[in-house]
């Protein structure tokens, strides 16, 4: 843009258009760092939040001083460091960590006292903000920018397959910043060569900027509204495990939603259950410890009623008697099970809860047997209700009380003994009072009833029949969090499922186990409520000490239990012995019950240790040795990069050619091949029946820009290869000069 178009155009018009490639790179390079900041806030403890928000604000002062323009570098550095500095000390004094300091104070004596108050923060903002300029110049080339992309998304792929952090949103956003980036990269490109369509494009962006928006933006509708597309490649840590031979264990941070509505939502406890199905995000915030004298899953609530599309409240969950509660008193327990032969343990629970909601019911073991305390008192029980058929611990919110931040309860866990289960008759004395467990759709799909008499029919005990049931599914069916709904066509949900769909999480098998067990005529009821959540420990040693023995997968401890850990399953009826739970979600293990029993050890028994085992722990550990091999192949892939990218290769055999050249006219010939392979590599490409004055004119034709330089490097090849002349030293030094000028304008 010319001065006097400069000085005759409107202030805001200057400010928005002025040297707009570098506004958008300094915009995009922002909101790529903004993803960082993201992706460490998710990490629990990580960051302060006056640490988040001094960088977040430091983002925002860099990017706008950015925007002002005709500054000199010098004076937008100090002023953004100035700036920095002032936000860094604002923040702090608003999260009273430091008191309030004047201005003038810090250019008085005192000024190193002043700054000392502001570390380590300071070191933070100015970090972000050195890394922020420093960005701005490293992808002003463009394989600095594909090498950006790269390992950022490397990176953050591993975090979110690896750990509970959800990272693919700022996946999303790090790709979008790059493409961008390239596209910015490539006008500047276009700049150095062609001036004159650069300044049309400088002083009209809006030529170019609309289409490439609208373009981008179309793209984005179009795969936004697309249809949904299973995964064709299982995802490496998956695929780790199943080659190790073991399930993936969901409940430490691969929870699953709850009764998910059609279309994604986030997981976590739901509130209503009628219409199931749909697909699900998940969201790993913390819901509540339990510290627990034995692990379990954390029961809510009960459905009865299956209505094809979803479970309701049946007459008799409505109907249901409830009682008032007391302190450390036993709960009344449920008239079906009475004289009950089930043998089980008992279970201290105390649940410290995170969130902000309101439940409507208290989560504990299955089954509850008293309450001892709410919030470390025993007083405040009125607002809780006992319903002994459901085996459920209301909350009335019309009491308008507080949910209780902490409680402590105590239940009988069953011990299943599944001989002693098998031995359980195959009619139900109390049929009739169990009729709603046994209800079923009357337009119930036949191939649906069919399905569960093929499965059951090489059984006859009850127990068998639903475990024939639970490992049918188990085995048959895959879990994910986003099943493919476009194969569905049944009205019916789990026809839809068995059928159809044939992925889905715990909902899709909860729901199925429990009509094809009504269809067997075993009384069943659906449950919800949380997995049993992660522990303090480590997988790595979490499982490495389950496979050898050392430690009990259910044993006591604090459990944290997340939004992600919402989870189904489904409770079945035996004569004589009540409720029993039962996990047809594959990728699920249902934490059982067994009866204490004193163990001795014999030491004599015990092998001897070998001297060497620290030395070699980590190399016999399969997760260190997988963490290492992938470290590595991640390095040689970006060695690999980097040589492919730099032409490492070409610049070796370019110096041993150069050596070879003795004689000037040897050195002009290998400049020009030189310049060849340059050309060839930026698309200028040199047919094999044409000489290089042929191709030089088409080349020039193509790009004008390379006119002069061609013809005076060809001028100079025709004299070395086809002339007696004698070259100088000048002719090469020229040339040598000419092919550099040619290789750093593409």
């Amino acid at each position: 843009m010319s001065e006097l178009m400069y000085e005759k155009t409107p202030v805001w018009q200057r400010m928005l258009w002025t040297d707009w490639p570098h506004r958008l790179t300094a915009l995009l390079v922002g909101l790529l760092l903004l993803q960082f900041v993201t992706w460490i806030t998710k990490e629990n403890g990580v960051w302060l939040p006056e640490t988040v928000r001094i960088v977040q604000l430091t983002l925002l002062v860099t990017f706008l001083i950015e925007h002002v323009p005709r500054l000199h570098w010098l004076a937008r550095g100090f002023i953004q460091m100035i700036a920095v500095i002032a936000l860094n000390a604002h923040v702090l004094r608003d999260y009273k960590i430091i008191d309030d300091v004047s201005v003038s104070s810090y250019f008085s004596s005192q000024l190193f006292l002043n700054l000392y108050q502001l570390t380590p923060y300071l070191w933070f903002a100015l970090s972000t903000w050195v890394i922020y300029l420093a960005l701005i110049w490293w992808v002003e080339v463009k394989w600095r920018i594909y090498l950006l992309m790269i390992v950022s998304v490397l990176a953050m792929c591993i975090r979110d397959s690896f750990s509970n952090v959800y990272l693919w949103p700022q996946v999303v956003m790090v790709l979008g910043c790059g493409l961008f980036l390239l596209i910015l990269c490539h006008f500047q490109r276009l700049r150095r060569k062609d001036p004159t369509a650069w300044s049309y494009l400088a002083d009209y962006p809006m030529s170019i900027s609309v289409p490439v928006i609208t373009l981008v933006c179309l793209t984005l509708s179009i795969g936004s509204i697309m249809p949904e597309v299973s995964p064709l490649l299982t995802d490496p840590y998956t695929a780790w495990r199943n080659f190790q031979g073991q399930p993936v264990n969901f409940t430490t941070g691969k929870g699953v939603e709850v009764a998910a509505a059609a279309g994604d939502s986030s997981s976590g406890y739901s509130r209503n259950d009628t219409s199931l199905g749909g697909g699900f995000e998940f969201d790993f915030t913390p819901v509540m410890t339990v510290e627990t004298s034995h692990r379990s899953y954390w029961r809510g609530e009960t459905r009865s009623f299956y209505s094809g599309k979803g479970w309701e409240l049946g007459e008799g969950d409505r109907r249901a008697q409830v009682s008032s509660v007391r302190a450390d008193v036993p709960l009344t327990s449920d008239p079906r099970t009475a004289g009950s032969k089930l043998k089980t343990i008992e279970v201290t629970q105390t649940v410290t809860i995170l969130s902000e909601e309101k439940y409507p019911v208290l989560f504990g073991a299955f089954s509850l047997q008293k309450v001892v305390d709410l919030g470390g008192v025993k007083t405040g029980f009125e607002p809780l209700l006992w319903a002994p058929s459901q085996s459920e611990m209301r909350f009335n919110e019309q009491q308008r009380q507080a949910f209780p931040k902490s409680y402590t309860v105590v239940s009988q866990m069953p011990i299943v003994d599944e001989e002693v289960l098998r031995q359980v008759p195959a009619e139900l004395p109390n049929r009739v009072e169990l009729a709603e467990y046994l209800q079923l759709p009357d337009n119930t799909p036949n191939r649906v009833r069919q399905l569960a008499a093929d499965i059951t029919k090489d059984t006859v005990s009850p127990y068998d029949k639903a475990k024939k049931i639970e490992q049918y599914l188990r085995q048959t069916y895959p879990y994910t969090n986003k099943p493919d709904l476009t194969k569905g066509r049944s009205r019916d949900f789990v026809e839809r499922f068995l059928f159809e769909i044939k992925e889905g999480y715990c909902d899709y098998f909860s729901s199925a186990m429990a009509v094809l067990s009504r269809s067997s005529g075993l009384p069943t009821r659906w449950v919800k409520g949380y997995a049993s959540g992660s522990t303090t420990v480590p997988d790595e040693y979490l499982n490495m000490s389950v496979e050898q023995g050392m430690l009990d997968p259910d044993a006591a401890g604090v459990y944290t239990v997340r939004n992600a850990d919402a989870h189904s399953w489904v409770e079945i009826y035996f004569s004589g012995y009540g409720w029993i739970p039962f996990e047809p979600t594959s990728g699920f293990v249902l934490p059982r019950a067994a009866q204490l029993q004193e163990t001795v050890i014999d030491m004599s028994t015990l092998p001897e240790i070998p001297e060497t085992a620290e030395e070699t722990a980590v190399f016999s550990n399969p997760g260190h040795v997988a963490s290492i091999s992938g470290l590595v192949l991640l390095a040689i892939a970006l060695v690999a990069f980097l040589v492919w990218k730099l032409q490492v290769i070409e610049l070796i055999k370019e110096r041993i050619e150069r050596r070879r050249a003795s004689l000037l006219k040897q050195k002009v010939i290998v400049e020009c091949e030189r310049m060849l392979r340059i050309c060839r590599r930026n698309g200028y490409t040199r047919d094999e029946h044409e000489t290089l004055r042929e191709a030089t004119r088409r080349w020039i034709k193509q790009s004008k820009w390379m006119k002069a330089d061609l013809e005076q490097v060809l001028s100079i090849f025709e004299k070395a290869k086809y002339s007696n002349a004698e070259i100088t030293e000048d002719d090469w030094q020229s040339t040598t000069q000419l092919v550099e000028k040619l290789r750093s304008q593409f």
